[in-house]
């Protein structure tokens, strides 16, 4: 009796041993043999086929050599591939195909690509398998628009862009990081979980990652197992789905504008919800592509018995995230320079600190002595209580004509329990006159202004903003950043549902040099030995902080305080917890404190192994 042998790799992404499990599903109801291998080819025999997919992430898994040489057992294997034309995983498929008994796409225009390079490959028409059917018409759906997928930059940029129309709904952006597979067990990706967060979904939205039309047919039959709308941009090879009937679809300029609109439609999402669940069961059940995979595996069966299978390679190749930044391993000519041109920088900046501070003494009377903080005014809502549950902790330097659009957009919140505090921190442009007035102007507004004689630096002027909170949360807000209107809200529900985390944050629209979401990921403390994934812009126990000292002055750590910040958390065994959507701007210029924090990052790699030895206990300090 024929039987198909599935290969698998235990490192192998998630979603392909799902997809296995379901074919073996509808392969037992077909009466036919399966067995799934994940310790390279079984031994072969007449009935024995074999089946790996994808062929590019078993070889990747597996070594160059887990293929063997003998064209005999290729001749009895059956590749099953699903990625995109164009991408690199897609022209490592057709280059390994070249050898495959046999070759499936679950895309129309791959199999086209396919053959256009010599592959006779087959459409494998993904659809209904009652494994994957979640569909409940009836089933409450709390989040309004969705987004499932792995990060790239086209996606970040248009994600970013859909932030402030889709701000007053309920959303949910998942990235994962897919520069390794992603086995279930990272935080940045959805196994399981995936089927929960589509039942509670009216809409998701699809994404290219590149500019290829490509129609995901994977997420197309999630969403509609689960009863939750696709909004796609325009695509090709959808068929036998109708645009406008079963999915909709737009331009990916469009989709943020066309999600607020469809969500309010509620008739329409459950009629097209409906129809494509009814089609797919009724025209596209996986049966039908399952016993073409049958027919085809027989035809193989027939062919010439290996005398045996290709060994398994001793050692394998080991794909995994970098313990640390690959800049700070090794001392180039370049990096010197940076450092030497941060260092340099850094001490004009502490000369020019001196120097006023020496001008604002001579200016001072003999018998003054000069205040390290000041307290400039305070409305009279800040006067009469006793303090909010949330502090807005402010540092404020040199943005007069940004800090009134970042004060404003917080009185905008819908989030009521909170105060302010601004330190002025030896501003030169007036900005401590512009904050003066608009408390002023706000006095219901529970708000005060604080200022440094001179200027301290971020951290002092943070650490100075905390000392002045009476809210139990500090929410870190950057004077020339914004918060949309369900920020404070969402965050501070995050923290309420878990007290073991120490902060929460969401993710941010970067613009005015280009458009893509800072904070994009789920909380991962191992990426924090290689890179700062979150921005400051975050809601933060003021306990947690009282505890740590707050944020940093050690000047290595300049312009990267919040990293420092997220590193002693982690190392001490704390945690953030983030909040998928879209709820701020944080304004990208070139005179920004990140812009001098990266000339060189070697020094502070070194700080950051010193501080936080647990966390980085792997990462090698640049010689």
């Amino acid at each position: 009796m024929l039987e198909l042998a599935f290969l698998t790799s235990p490192g192998q992404n998630w979603f392909f041993h799902d997809l296995v499990a379901t074919l073996r599903q509808e392969l037992d109801a077909l009466g036919v043999l399966s067995i799934v291998s994940d310790h390279g080819f079984p031994e072969p025999h007449p009935d024995r086929v074999y089946v790996i997919t994808p062929p590019h992430e078993y070889v990747a898994l597996e070594g160059p050599e887990a293929l063997g040489d003998d064209p005999n057992v290729l001749g009895r294997t059956i590749f099953i591939c699903a990625e995109q034309p164009s991408s690199v995983h897609f022209e490592a498929n057709a280059e390994l195909s070249r050898r495959a008994g046999a070759v499936f796409d679950i895309s129309t225009p791959s199999v086209r690509q396919f053959r256009q390079r010599g592959v006779l490959a087959e459409h494998f028409q993904v659809g209904y398998a009652n494994r994957w059917d979640h569909y409940d018409p009836e089933c409450d759906r709390d989040i309004d628009v969705l987004f499932m997928g792995c990060h790239t930059r086209r996606r970040s940029r248009f994600l970013a862009s859909y932030g402030r129309v889709l701000s007053r709904r309920t959303c949910h952006f998942h990235l994962s990081d897919n520069s390794v597979p992603n086995t279930g067990s990272s935080p940045s990706f959805l196994a399981k979980e995936k089927w929960s967060l589509l039942a509670r979904s009216k809409l998701i939205i699809n994404l290219h990652q590149a500019d290829e039309p490509y129609f995901e047919w994977l997420r197309a039959m999630d969403a509609i197992h689960s009863g939750c709308v696709l909004l796609s941009e325009h695509s090709t090879g959808y068929s036998p789905l109708e645009p406008g009937r079963h999915f909709f679809s737009a331009s990916p300029e469009s989709l943020g504008l066309l999600a607020d609109h469809l969500v309010s439609d509620e008739q329409r999402l459950a009629a097209t919800a409906r129809d494509a669940h009814e089609l797919i069961r009724e025209r596209a059940p996986l049966s039908r592509p399952v016993s073409r995979l049958v027919d085809v595996a027989s035809r193989l069966a027939a062919r010439p018995v290996p005398a045996k299978a290709p060994q398994r390679p001793r050692t394998r190749p080991v794909i995994r995230r970098p313990d640390s930044p690959s800049h700070a391993t090794l001392d180039t000519d370049a990096s010197i320079l940076r450092r030497a041109l941060k260092d340099t920088r850094l001490d004009i900046l502490e000369l020019r600190r001196d120097l006023k501070r020496i001008d604002a003494r001579l200016s001072a009377p003999a018998s003054a002595l000069l205040p390290r903080v000041r307290v400039v005014t305070s409305s009279s809502a800040w006067r009469g209580s006793h303090g909010e549950r949330v502090t807005v902790v402010t540092a404020l330097y040199d943005h007069a004509q940004e800090v009134v659009d970042a004060l404003d957009s917080v009185c905008r919140s819908r989030y009521r329990d909170f105060e302010i505090v601004v330190v002025d921190d030896g501003s030169t442009d007036g900005s401590g006159a512009v904050v003066k007035d608009w408390i002023r102007n706000h006095d219901d507004i529970a708000a005060m202004l604080a200022e440094h004689p001179v200027n301290r630096g971020l951290g002092a002027a943070r650490n100075t903003a905390i000392d002045f909170a009476r809210g139990e949360l500090c929410f870190v807000l950057d004077a020339d950043n914004e918060v949309y209107s369900r920020c404070l809200e969402e965050l501070v529900a995050r923290l309420d549902a878990d007290p073991s985390v120490a902060f929460s944050y969401p993710m941010l629209e970067v613009f005015h040099h280009g458009d893509y979401i800072m904070s994009a990921f789920a909380w991962d403390p191992q990426w924090l030995r290689s890179h700062n994934f979150i921005d400051a812009f975050a809601l933060i126990r003021a306990a947690t902080l009282r505890q740590l000292g707050g944020y940093t002055l050690d000047r290595r750590l300049h312009g990267l305080e919040d990293w420092d910040l997220w590193c002693r958390i982690a190392d001490r065994g704390g945690s953030g917890g983030h909040v998928p959507q879209v709820l701020g701007r944080y304004r990208a210029s070139p005179s920004s404190m990140v812009s001098l924090s990266g000339v060189s990052l070697t020094t502070a790699v070194a700080a950051l192994v010193e501080r936080s030895p647990t966390l980085m206990a792997r990462v090698v300090p640049p010689m």
